[in-house]
């Protein structure tokens, strides 16, 4: 009769041994598998993704968070279907603004409207009849050391810089340090040298501004 007490005796004595070389067979296995599917695990509805190919979260970048643009108000008169007050993004031109109106009547003259022109906070905006003069127009708030509707920026004082499109008290101070450092403005593109003043906010206050 085939004894097994000698086995059994073998297996006591050796446990830890086969423990530890199962425990390799099951490693070595899983490696191989995790080869095999291209460094991810399966496991029913569940996928083990390996860090190597994939990279760790910390190395995920931040998505820069987008501020609103402010809300400005107009008022648009004249041959428009809807006339009244409007709000708009700042940055908005007056096409925006036409078109928050329910669009031009069908006397309206838009030939001697600049519809690319950047809208200012508080400002009216007149769309003309046929015949009428241009002049009549386009009428910003009129605020002193403007001319035509646009602000002087050689003599216009902190407060009224300030009714000018995304400029605030610090952008404005910024505009009056720079004309008193350097003599005044030559021409408005002088204005790239203001800081907190780039090509975007340039562009914005061109239409607005004149230097005399």
């Amino acid at each position: 009769m085939l004894s097994y007490h000698p086995i059994i005796e073998f297996i006591k004595s050796h446990i830890y041994i086969l423990l530890s070389m199962v425990c390799i067979v099951v490693i070595g296995a899983l490696y191989i598998i995790m080869g095999r599917s291209g460094g991810q695990v399966v496991s029913g509805d569940y996928v083990i993704y390996s860090a190597v190919e994939h990279g760790h979260a910390d190395d995920i970048p931040d998505t820069p968070i987008q501020e609103e643009p402010a809300i400005i108000i107009v008022h648009i008169v004249g041959e428009v279907n809807s006339p009244g007050i409007v709000q708009l993004p700042e940055g908005s031109r007056i096409i925006d603004a036409l078109q928050l109106a329910g669009g031009e009547t069908e006397y309206a003259d838009l030939s001697q409207i600049n519809l690319a022109a950047f809208v200012q906070d508080a400002m009216q905006i007149r769309i003309p009849a046929i015949g009428e003069e241009v002049g009549t127009a386009i009428i910003p708030g009129q605020v002193p050391g403007a001319t035509d509707g646009l602000i002087n920026i050689n003599t216009a004082t902190a407060e009224e810089l300030q009714r000018l499109s995304g400029v605030g008290p610090v952008l404005a101070q910024n505009i009056i340090d720079f004309r008193e450092t350097h003599g005044g403005f030559s021409s408005v593109d002088e204005l790239i040298n203001v800081p907190r003043i780039g090509a975007v906010t340039l562009e914005r206050l061109r239409p607005l501004v004149t230097v005399q």
